[in-house]
This record gives C-alpha cells, sequence and structure tokens, in this order.
C-alpha cells in the first residue's frame, strides 16, 4: 500500500488506502518556530499561502507530516507525491530540477521511497482503470486553485502525446477577474487573501458582519465563462505544437475547480466527463499507478 499526497496551491489531498482526506495549503509560523498548516493556520493571524512552484517543493514535507499523522501512515511505506505536468516533464531528468530536488526535501524529511508523478496523469490513470475499453486520445483537463494543467494522452498506447501547465489560470483567476468585481457590493471593505477566495467559493456565500449573502449563482455565471475561455486556450495550444494530431474524443474534467462548472459544460462533438470526486481524482489515480 502506498501514501499519496497531491499538493496544490489551495489544497493537499492525501490517499492511504481507504482512507482519503483534505488539508488546506494555508502555512504560519509559531513563536517556537513550528509551522501550522491547514484550517489551524487560516483561521488563526498572520496565516500565509503557497504562491509558487518553490513554495510547493519548500513545504511539501510540512504538509505530508501532517497528512501522514491524520492518515496514521508511517515513513517506511512508500510515498507518491504530485507536481505540476508542466514543471513535471521539463525537470523530470535534470539533476537539479524540481523533482530530484522534491525527492531528496522528501528523502531528508524522512521519507526514504519517494517517487515524483505529473499531476494531471493520476486522474487519467483512475478514468483508464474504470473504463478499461477507451480507445482513442483523451484531453484531461485537472483544473487547480492557481494552475489547469492539461494532457493529451493515448488511451491505447498508454502514452502521453502533449501536456502543459498553464499557471495563474487556475480558480483564483476565475475569482478575481469574474466573479469577485460582480459581489464587490457585499463586503465593501473587505479583501481576499487567495485560500480566503477558495475557502469562499468552495462554500458559496459570503459573510459580511450579520449577513450571509449566497452567491451560488454569481459563481455559476463566472465558471461557465472562464471554462469557456480555458478551454479555447488549450484546444489553441494544442493545434499549434500539434496540427492535425490534435484529435480527441473525450474529455476529463477533475482537480478542485472541477465541481464548480458540473451544469455549465457540455458538448455534442466530443464526449466531456467530470469524474466522480474530482478533487480526489489525481491521488485516486496515483495510488493505482502504483498499485
Amino acid at each position: 500500500m502506498v501514501f499519496v499526497c497531491d499538493l496544490g496551491f489551495s489544497a493537499l489531498k492525501w490517499v492511504y488506502g481507504e482512507r482519503r482526506g483534505r488539508i488546506i495549503s494555508a502555512h504560519r509560523r509559531t513563536h517556537d518556530e513550528q509551522i501550522l498548516v491547514g484550517d489551524e493556520a487560516l483561521m488563526t493571524a498572520g496565516s500565509s499561502y503557497l504562491k509558487t512552484l518553490e513554495d510547493l517543493v519548500h513545504y511539501y514535507p510540512t504538509f505530508v507530516d501532517a497528512a501522514a499523522k491524520a492518515a496514521n501512515a508511517p515513513k517506511d511505506v512508500p510515498l507518491v507525491v504530485g507536481l505540476p505536468y508542466g514543471a513535471w516533464v521539463t525537470s523530470k531528468d535534470r539533476s537539479a530540477g524540481v523533482v530530484k530536488t522534491l525527492s531528496r526535501v522528501m528523502n531528508g524529511s524522512g521519507w526514504s521511497d519517494v517517487r515524483v508523478l505529473p499531476q494531471g496523469l493520476g486522474g487519467i490513470r483512475l478514468f483508464l482503470d474504470q473504463n478499461p475499453g477507451t480507445k482513442g486520445n483523451v484531453l484531461a483537463v485537472d483544473i487547480g486553485f492557481n494552475t489547469v494543467i492539461f494532457t493529451l494522452f493515448a488511451a491505447d498506447s498508454r502514452n502521453i502525446i502533449y501536456g502543459d501547465t498553464f499557471y495563474k489560470r487556475g480558480v483564483h483567476q476565475m475569482a478575481t477577474q469574474l466573479l469577485l468585481p460582480n459581489i464587490r457590493e457585499l463586503a465593501p471593505s473587505r479583501t481576499f487573501t487567495p485560500v480566503e477566495v477558495s475557502y469562499l467559493i468552495e462554500h458559496g456565500f459570503i459573510q459580511y458582519g450579520f449577513e450571509r449573502h449566497d452567491i451560488s449563482k454569481e459563481i455559476e455565471t463566472a465558471a461557465k465563462s472562464y471554462i469557456e475561455d480555458v478551454l479555447r486556450d488549450i484546444n489553441g495550444e494544442l493545434q499549434a505544437h500539434l496540427g492535425l494530431k490534435a484529435n480527441f474524443d473525450t474529455v476529463l474534467v477533475f482537480g478542485g475547480g472541477a465541481t464548480l462548472i458540473r451544469d455549465t459544460i457540455s458538448s455534442s462533438k466530443v464526449n466531456i466527463k467530470i469524474l466522480p470526486e474530482p478533487e480526489f481524482a489525481n491521488a485516486a489515480g496515483f495510488a493505482l499507478a502504483d498499485g
């Protein structure tokens, strides 16, 4: 059995056997130099959030140790962690790249058996395990908080054809550009940190003083415009790099942002599937991939 931790800019998702959990990607250093993570950090003054790929690598051990405590996972089991596909594919063979760096960082934290996999691949593995007869190409779209990872995958040969990562194009972009301007009057003196934005979207309401406002309709409207723009940009990238080879029969949508667009995305030309429990799709797929 493997312990899987998939750390993103909004939350770490972990899977250990039949158990799974989630830790919000907030952190805070205490007066005695300890680091709090998750809800405990988010709800206290001075919390910070993960902003860059370097932040992910630096704080990975802290979040993994917190997840291991919650999962009761010992450090002698194999550990699988994920990185954005774009970073993974460009550095997987480099001795000083982020893949090797993350492996060494986790080794130094006491995890001896570590494998780093590309985020976006796990959801594909999960789908193909559940649908073994799938043929043709599959386009996977992993919508995270600060990233959109897309991967064109050949189901027949089980090979990645092409993929990349759009940074600063995830749920946070949708919120700041399409949602927050339309709800500004509901909290005129408030500013939101990125992690608070994620929390607000997840719960579907905004609290200001003694008033609570349902913003689910505003979220749905923003999500529809957002996913149309994202899919258009992904198609443009595929056409630019693959031309006529950029064909696919199935589109998989997963990641934390997938729940926002469940009722806003459809097509008469390709089969669009939103995976069950989309936020855990990568982690669950990583666990399958490593047996």
